[in-house]
């Protein structure tokens, strides 16, 4: 895998092409707080996805029984999240959720809404979370290597 030093802001400087997809900034979906969050799955559960990179080291928790696809891995998993599920997506900051948000909405799923703040802000309002070491399992049923995929 990789990656450019610089990330887009960079690309950008350097006026490198890139490609927009007008469509999908179109693309609406609601941006939940945590208490709503909360509140949601208190009611019933709910598909909780988080889509942070599997090596970020920042923090370990998670909302209870959310499951890990880290964005990068979402295209080539997705359809191992069932359909028929409502789908709360989240991840550490809110930066990947959007992306994940989109995506699965132009495959078709139900995506209830992307967690506003991410487990950063779920964290600061003092929600209930669970601490996990990510275990290598990067797709929501079933689990597959980390490995897989990876070059060295």
């Amino acid at each position: 895998m990789y990656s450019f030093i610089g990330g887009i802001p960079d690309w950008r400087r350097f006026n490198y092409p890139m490609v927009v997809d007008s469509a999908a900034q179109e693309v609406e979906f609601p941006r939940l707080s945590p208490a709503e969050v909360h509140i949601l799955l208190r009611e019933r559960p709910y598909y909780v996805l988080d889509v942070r990179p599997l090596d970020f080291d920042r923090d370990a928790s998670f909302i209870p029984e959310a499951r890990l696809c880290p964005l990068v891995y979402l295209e080539s998993r997705y359809a191992q999240i069932p359909k028929d599920s409502e789908i709360i997506i989240t991840d550490w900051a809110m930066r990947q959720s959007p992306s994940a948000a989109i995506f699965l909405l132009e495959k078709g799923y139900t995506v209830r809404g992307v967690l506003r703040g991410g487990m950063e802000r779920w964290r600061s309002e003092h929600l209930p979370f669970e601490e996990r070491i990510p275990d290598g399992t990067i797709c929501p049923l079933g689990g597959v290597d980390a490995s897989e995929g990876k070059k060295d």
